[in-house]
């Protein structure tokens, strides 16, 4: 009996049958003699070719394992890898080739899968398996190509994760400038022409007390007092969210709170405005171009009077600022080119008519 089953265990494994020693070495010539740096894939093929005429086989398909590409999500949870297939003859030669359902020969390396070899006729893949220094020889070569696959697949993840990487800095870059900007821009609008109207408040107490009209002075100082009380009011809005009034107000709200208070600005607001809203973005635009208008006006004309009309049709929403300053000569410029920007941003568009005899008109429509 103990005879018997070792006579039947040896019988199960295939005898070892030497075949030729060049045709080793013609198989690794074939894979590592490729010029240049070849890719993997290049080189799969060259193998399978190779193959092929050793074993004198009518196909040989090499199925090669690779781990999953990061990110990569299988239908199936128990699946951990890939197969990428090289085969020759790789032309439609292939189709005339007889398929017989061969048994791949598998090989590993140790516990690891590396490919899967499906040889036609059957006998060609039995000459493998019964063919050691082959076997030997192709197990290490698809075993490089397979790292050099799995290399090149981290190198190019590598390279898409510097460049992603890259692209993120920039855009955090220009984000962090584009809020530098804004900040400058939203204090430039919002706190500027409180300071200009500090400025004029005053020089008219200094005025006044040269004068010797105690009285006006003390009024003017109660002005300056209230001037203070808001421009503290606009910074702290500032460090908190200049947009905040408006945000909660609305459009009509929040320039009536910071200009009404001014001696010199008249306000002209269509009633139908009240109350209404419009798109955020529409809103400060809006706000913040009128504040910037008023702002300059103080500043080039001192003293002199300005009307904010505010308007509403079908077409859009209009603003004007219209000042008595002695005006100037545009000379074919376009000036205020950051209130355009700020306009342009919503599609909006800005108009400046000045002249030295007839003030400055700075008018603004965003069209809804």
């Amino acid at each position: 009996m103990g005879d018997m089953r070792r006579s039947t265990q040896h019988a199960d494994r295939p005898s070892p049958v030497p075949g030729p020693p060049d045709d080793v070495a013609r198989v690794v010539d074939a894979v590592h003699g490729l010029p240049g740096r070849p890719l993997p894939g290049v080189q799969a093929e060259a193998l399978a070719r190779a193959l092929a005429g050793c074993l004198e086989a009518t196909t040989v398909t090499i199925a090669l394992w690779l781990p999953l590409p990061a990110g990569h999500e299988a239908d199936d949870a128990t699946v951990d890898h890939i197969v990428e297939e090289y085969r020759w003859p790789a032309t439609d030669a292939e189709a005339t080739a007889p398929v017989t359902g061969a048994t791949p020969v598998r090989l590993r390396d140790g516990e690891q899968v590396l490919a899967d070899l499906v040889i036609e006729p059957p006998s060609a893949a039995e000459r493998l398996r019964r063919w050691p220094e082959l076997h030997a020889v192709t197990r290490l070569l698809v075993s490089d190509i397979q790292a050099q696959s799995v290399t090149a697949a981290a190198e190019r993840l590598i390279g898409q994760s510097v460049l992603l990487l890259a692209d993120t800095r920039l855009r955090a870059a220009g984000e962090m400038e584009h809020q530098r900007y804004q900040l400058e821009r939203d204090l430039h609008d919002g706190a500027q022409h409180h300071m200009v109207a500090l400025q004029m408040s005053l020089a008219m107490v200094e005025h006044q007390l040269d004068a010797g009209n105690t009285a006006e002075a003390g009024q003017h100082l109660d002005r300056l007092r209230e001037l203070l009380a808001s421009t503290e009011e606009v910074l702290h809005t500032t460090a908190t969210g200049l947009l905040a009034p408006l945000a909660d107000h609305g459009l009509v709200a929040a320039l009536t709170a910071r200009l009404e208070a001014l001696d010199t600005v008249t306000l002209d607001i269509d009633p139908e405005l009240v109350g209404y809203r419009y798109l955020p973005e529409v809103e400060a635009a809006v706000y913040l171009a009128c504040l910037e208008a008023v702002s300059n006006a103080h500043k080039h004309a001192p003293g002199a009077a300005v009307t904010l009309t505010l308007a509403t049709s079908r077409r859009g929403l209009s603003f004007e600022v219209a000042d008595t300053g002695p005006g100037f000569d545009t000379e074919g410029r376009m000036p205020l080119r950051q209130l355009a920007a700020r306009l342009a941003s919503v599609d909006g568009t800005l108009t400046v008519r000045s002249s030295p005899t007839t003030g400055t008109r700075v008018s603004g429509f965003v069209a809804l």
